[in-house]
């Protein structure tokens, strides 16, 4: 990559602005294209932060609630420019590089700067970000550049050059294409998420293996306690239980879905023991073999619960509750 070239009488015009200008001029930017804040202004004007992906993510979300997207000041003294949303003063200086950071993923088609005399202007890449260098040859000079690349981006800045102060390095951010991909990874998310549901409700009782289905014992009682009718407690109360590869199931009245969803409880030696359950597309089941369980909705005098047990429903196929 080679600064673009200068004739002998470019050389001269250079030369001859030089020393007709003198180091210590000040640019007034009253007047100058943008009317706004250069650079240098925003980094003595802005607090600094971290520049980071959270720190465009959140200058997005206020562009997207207010409209309006702010420059960010790094910590590092990079200034970050909202892409299309200001129209932008970069201060550069004699002597000095100024480096412009487009944006990743997009190349450089074409680069037009107003003052080609006294003003050197370069492109470079790192990595798959393109990169601009500009350089002016004196103070007190105002010109424009633009830059258009392949990803469809038209950035135009105005180029002032200062003595003294001026900033080094600056970059962009297109707060209206990082909010369409937070967007995007939102609803993917959500997608995934209910996705997964969707298996789980397919899934209706846990992975049974090899099992024959004949082999499952359905040979369970299941009554209301305290002397509750079962009527009272037809929303608790399963519709049939079985068990098989080292799992219980407990297939769920209906209208369950519209009540609390029990509490299943071991019962040994008058001992209880909370054991794990899931409710998969209205079957309860149970991790073990329980000979004795409890489901319970409530607590204190307001609890209600049903009692199961194996081994006496004198090995009927199906549970009817008697």
């Amino acid at each position: 990559m080679k600064f673009f070239p200068y004739s002998l009488l470019a050389l001269a015009m250079v030369a001859s602005s030089a020393m007709a200008m003198p180091s210590t001029t000040t640019i007034h930017l009253i007047g100058t294209p943008d009317k706004g804040r250069t650079s240098d202004q925003l980094v003595h004007g802005v607090a600094p932060v971290p520049l980071s992906s959270r720190a465009t993510e959140d200058a997005s979300q206020e562009w997207l609630q207010t409209g309006i997207a702010p420059s960010l000041v790094g910590t590092n003294g990079q200034v970050m420019y909202p892409y299309g949303q200001s129209r932008l003063t970069i201060t550069c200086a004699p002597l000095h590089i100024c480096v412009i950071n487009l944006m990743t993923g997009e190349h450089i088609t074409n680069m037009s700067i107003g003052d080609s005399v006294r003003w050197l202007v370069q492109s470079a890449g790192a990595g798959d970000r393109p990169v601009v260098v500009v350089k002016p040859t004196a103070a007190g000079l105002v010109t424009n550049l633009v830059v258009t690349t392949d990803a469809g981006r038209v950035y135009y800045m105005t180029l002032v050059s200062d003595a003294h102060d001026y900033v080094p390095l600056v970059g962009f951010y297109d707060p209206q294409q990082l909010v369409i991909n937070m967007q995007q990874q939102a609803a993917q998310a959500r997608a995934a998420e209910q996705a997964k549901a969707e298996a789980r409700r397919k899934a209706v009782v846990a992975p049974m293996g090899s099992i024959d289905p004949a082999s499952l014992d359905f040979d369970f009682t299941c009554k209301a306690d305290d002397g509750h009718a079962d009527l009272e407690n037809a929303d608790l109360k399963p519709v049939r239980v079985f068990a098989g590869g080292g799992h219980t199931y407990l297939q769920m009245p209906p209208d369950m879905k519209y009540t609390d969803a029990p509490a299943v409880f071991s019962v040994t030696n008058g001992q209880t023991e909370l054991m794990n359950s899931r409710l998969v597309h209205g079957y309860y089941i149970i991790d073990g073999l329980p000979q004795t369980f409890k489901l319970v909705i409530g607590v204190g005098n307001a609890a209600r619960s049903v009692t199961c047990r194996h081994g006496q429903a004198g090995g009927g196929g199906w549970f009817s509750g008697r």
